[in-house]
């Protein structure tokens, strides 16, 4: 070591602020920084929302244009489609219900059944077209033949596809009449069960229906008038009379069991109901 220089015995402190020379900074005088984890949560929430906020207000605003444009679309005799959605009673006044095979005694005169149907129209101007499903079910079901443990009944289904042209004769603002015609095929279902089947014994499925059913297709043509009222921009309420001819086989169809169709040959039907009416924008 040499005797003519002065070493310094510690190194001055590292953490100090310009103009403060060597002191150091008290320890109750430091900033605390927020955590990294903390920090990034935090920014990753408000990007969420931010998100959320972005694609929210397109939806809305796109809801509310093609709302406008289905309206616009009516008012100004532009296109638009049209989802029509009804219900009601469908009767068969005049048909001979033989459900027995060789028991014409057992034959009724005409069947009442509840109706459903659903309809997609394209609309334009005065003239609307399009096509749909027209569903009917007996309104209770009847015995049938057999040994009486067994406890047999038998029941309908109606189910028809058509298609649809209407022409719109009365218009205004709120109210519209309208007269058709209908074209399509509909298919009748005889069915029997056992009380079996209807309340199995165990809660064991088996393969299979559970019930005995014979179907009878035939073509169905129609005349058809309405009328519905406009109660909201895109929405309509309404109700509609409905006539329609079936052509069934002239031979009934029977089953191993001795049992036979319900319809044949022509038969008269008449539906009356309700609509509600929802367009759109094309």
């Amino acid at each position: 070591m040499n005797p003519g220089r002065w070493y310094p015995t510690s190194r001055a402190p590292t953490n100090v602020r310009a103009g403060e020379g060597h002191r150091a900074s008290p320890p109750h005088r430091r900033r605390a920084r927020p955590a990294h984890g903390a920090r990034g949560a935090t920014v990753g929430a408000c990007g969420a929302a931010l998100a959320l906020l972005l694609l929210a207000a397109p939806g809305r605003a796109d809801e509310s244009r093609a709302a406008r444009r289905a309206a616009a679309a009516r008012e100004q005799d532009f296109p638009y489609t049209m989802v029509e959605v009804s219900g009601g009673v469908m009767t068969l006044p005049g048909a001979d219900v033989c459900p027995i095979l060789g028991s014409p005694e057992t034959c009724e005169r005409g069947e009442t059944s509840v109706s459903f149907g659903i309809h997609n129209l394209y609309r334009w101007g005065d003239i609307g077209f399009g096509a749909g499903i027209f569903w009917a079910a007996t309104l209770s079901s009847e015995a049938a033949r057999g040994a009486a443990s067994l406890e047999r009944d038998h029941s309908r289904r109606y189910f028809m596809l058509d298609g649809v042209f209407r022409y719109y004769g009365v218009r205004t603002d709120t109210w519209e009449g309208w007269a058709g015609v209908t074209i399509g095929g509909v298919v009748v279902n005889d069915s029997w069960s056992v009380e079996a089947d209807r309340n199995p014994y165990s809660d064991t499925a088996y393969v299979g229906p559970r019930a005995a059913t014979i179907g009878t297709e035939g073509v169905a043509a129609g005349l058809a008038i309405g009328g519905e009222w406009t109660f909201a921009d895109n929405w309509s309420l309404g109700g509609h009379l409905r006539y329609s001819s079936w052509f069934l086989p002239e031979q009934r169809k029977v089953s191993p069991t001795g049992d036979r169709a319900s319809l044949s040959e022509r038969v008269d039907m008449f539906n009356i109901g309700v609509l509600i009416a929802y367009r759109v924008a094309l």
